[in-house]
């Protein structure tokens, strides 16, 4: 049975040093270092709440309200060889204060630690290992891969990060496959006494008019052994354009046992539409509709004992004076079967808010070598 620091030990520090040097081979090849930095800054208004209250106890980002805050800011380093490559980023910010809590402190600030190694230059298959952004869903924390201000509830109670190792597979070029095998629903530390990781896999087809669909699968169990109970989770999306338009389509699936060994199980889901609007090279404008519902509270638990059964419409503005700057505006509501949206000193049905946002973006490379 693997500890804590056993796992951690073997994803995070052993596999990436061996991968490392895996370089003496490949002396000869041009590598390239590159440097990331971020930041997304917001303001979220709603007058029926006090200054730096959340909106709710499901959602990670954007969620402070009355004050500007930073939801997250990245500073990293990549580097890239024929058959090397690695990521490290450090970040800090609201987001990861939210989603980063069950972490221990020292490991809290780490955004991705992975590096990899191609096992089949004919083919591009390569390995990877360490803490990675998910695979999961079409949002991501970064403001320039979104094509709303704030997110989803179906990103908000889906991994935003993972821990393990993924081998992705070109199988031609219109379909990809990558399989993972990882320490648990968003976790880098693994659960405490559980001793089987996670797995998974993500199939993406491309479509020949710039559209593709994507089926993402995670099974496994976020529960000590004595408890266990296995979740299955999918994620559907459809992204495409059509002359200015494009639109996403989204639906996510999760099953997870009632009790250990149980053949019933507990389901959610989340459907989503997106229609994005191109106005011209500079200004855009986003409209969507949702859907959040867990009725017996797997992902989504409310404070007050409430079921997070909740609609979201929202509709943005989006400004890019430069490539690298990111400038939104957007207002978003909020309807729950039941009160599970915070006000002052109490829960209420609805919210509607209205949030500001910048973003910068730099990805620079720094230096070429021909080792």
């Amino acid at each position: 049975m693997h500890t804590k620091a056993q796992w951690v030990a073997f994803f995070v520090n052993v596999l990436p040093v061996l991968l490392f040097g895996q370089e003496i081979a490949d002396s000869s090849e041009k590598s390239i270092w590159k440097i990331s930095a971020y930041a997304e800054t917001y303001l979220s208004i709603d007058r029926r709440l006090q200054k730096g209250q959340k909106i709710s106890d499901f959602q990670f980002n954007h969620n402070r309200i009355n004050r500007v805050e930073l939801n997250q800011g990245l500073l990293g380093v990549d580097y890239l060889a024929k058959n090397i490559r690695a990521n490290f980023a450090l970040h800090a910010g609201t987001y990861v204060k939210d989603n980063y809590g069950a972490e221990p402190v020292q490991l809290q600030s780490i955004n991705k630690a992975f590096a990899g190694f191609r096992i089949d230059k004919k083919k591009n298959i390569w390995l990877d290992a360490g803490v990675f952004p998910s695979y999961i869903g079409f949002e991501s924390v970064n403001a320039f891969d979104n094509t709303t201000l704030t997110r989803s509830l179906l990103a908000e109670n889906s991994p935003y990060f993972l821990t393990g190792a993924r081998v992705n597979y070109p199988v031609n070029p219109k379909n990809e496959l990558s399989l993972y095998v990882l320490t648990g629903w968003q976790r880098i530390v693994p659960q405490k006494n559980n001793s089987i990781p996670s797995f998974g896999w993500q199939w993406v087809h491309a479509f020949q008019n710039q559209g593709k669909f994507n089926w993402s699968f995670w099974a496994g169990t976020d529960y000590p052994d004595s408890t266990r109970r296995w979740r299955y989770f999918n994620n559907f999306y459809w992204q495409g354009k059509k002359g200015k338009w494009a639109y996403t389509v989204g639906l996510d699936i999760g099953l997870e046992q009632k009790e250990k060994k149980s053949t019933a199980f507990s389901v959610w889901h989340s459907p989503v539409l997106i229609t994005q609007f191109s106005i011209s090279d500079k200004w855009r404008s986003s409209f969507r509709l949702e859907r959040y519902a867990d009725p017996q509270k797997v992902i989504a638990k409310p404070t007050n004992g409430s079921v997070a059964m909740a609609n979201s419409q929202s509709i943005n503005l989006d400004f890019l004076p430069i490539p690298s700057i990111l400038c939104r505006i957007e207002w978003r509501a909020l309807q729950s079967k039941e009160p599970v949206f915070f006000r002052k000193n109490d829960y209420f049905k609805k919210a509607d808010f209205t949030t500001f946002s910048i973003a910068y973006l730099l990805n620079k490379t720094v230096s070429k070598n021909n080792n």
